[in-house]
């Protein structure tokens, strides 16, 4: 992935966003929601998925080979099935 100089404005009408909450016990969860454009603004649709991490090892970005890589098949994987490509 790299940065643009310029962002030429052109979105997906639905996508995914990702948050990250401490859920106070050690744990972080990373959270998917898909999301629609209306007007604007990203509405967000029905919860997509969530998985929870060992916040020391999150904070470190230390996290197994492994689950960074269901990170991104996740989101991939649900980016392809919401713009009908899969």
């Amino acid at each position: 992935m790299y940065l643009q100089e310029a962002d030429d404005g052109v979105r997906g009408r639905e996508g995914v966003v990702v948050c990250l909450t401490d859920r106070g016990n050690g744990t972080s969860r990373l959270i998917l929601d898909d999301v629609m454009a209306e007007s604007g603004t990203w509405r967000r649709k029905p919860f997509y998925a969530w998985n929870e991490y060992d916040s020391a090892l999150l904070n470190e970005m230390s996290l197994t080979d492994d689950d960074y890589q269901r990170i991104g098949e996740a989101l991939v994987a649900r980016l392809l099935a919401i713009t009908r490509r899969v």
